[in-house]
């Protein structure tokens, strides 16, 4: 009776497939319980979803009511929308789960950037030789909310350490003059040294960096 059972549970009923980047998101995206589910229904589906109320209510075995009351909250969150096509002449909603599709991309994104700037602390660790000091990370942190690219920061380093100096505030007028003169990467940096123009590394070496011992 109950291989029986069983049997019938795995050939018969159709099953619903969880993406392996739903579970490494999922305390980043704020979905639970039966809303977690009927997401998990709607990106199952193969198709455009139509809003038929009844047929996922009847699929979840979930009362209308509360399938309409999650739609909503989900709709709310910006993880699906209701969309109307015309179709054969008529219009009919549809539930659309592009957003949701966004969201998972811009974590992706997000994840690729934390692990970018985690390379950049370790890389620079590497050069110096030791430990960031948590001023250190400050300093580096606030390049990066700057927007100051990473291979930028990464080409303000190697010719830190070309020049002898592991000192943070060096690199930083380095970036600074940079800026100023509107060099946005590492290629404006390359052709300006081609030209032999690059008159802000005399105006860097006016001050004795390698005898500044501050971070």
């Amino acid at each position: 009776m109950n291989n029986k059972l069983i049997e019938n549970l795995v050939t018969v009923n159709k099953n619903l497939i969880i993406p392996d980047y739903i579970i490494k998101y999922y305390s980043k995206l704020n979905l639970e319980g039966l809303s977690f589910i009927l997401m998990i229904y709607f990106i199952n589906q193969k198709e455009n979803i139509t809003f038929d109320i009844n047929k996922i209510s009847k699929d979840l075995n979930l009362e209308q009511s509360v399938v309409l009351g999650l739609i909503n909250e989900l709709n709310e969150k910006n993880y699906i929308s209701i969309e109307m096509i015309k179709k054969n002449g008529i219009i009919e909603e549809f539930i659309s789960v592009e957003l949701f599709y966004n969201k998972i991309c811009s974590l992706l994104i997000e994840s690729k950037d934390e692990n970018e700037n985690n390379d950049i602390y370790s890389m620079f660790e590497q050069e110096f030789g030791r430990v960031l000091s948590p001023m250190e990370y400050q300093t580096i942190n606030g390049w990066l909310e700057n927007k100051i690219p990473v291979d930028l920061i990464t080409a303000a380093l190697k010719e830190s350490v070309l020049s002898g100096v592991n000192n943070l505030r060096y690199i930083d007028k380095i970036l600074f003059e940079w800026n100023k003169k509107g060099y946005k990467k590492v290629e404006d940096i390359k052709q300006k040294k081609d030209n032999k123009d690059d008159d802000y590394i005399e105006e860097i070496f006016d001050y004795d960096w390698i005898n500044d011992d501050t971070k």
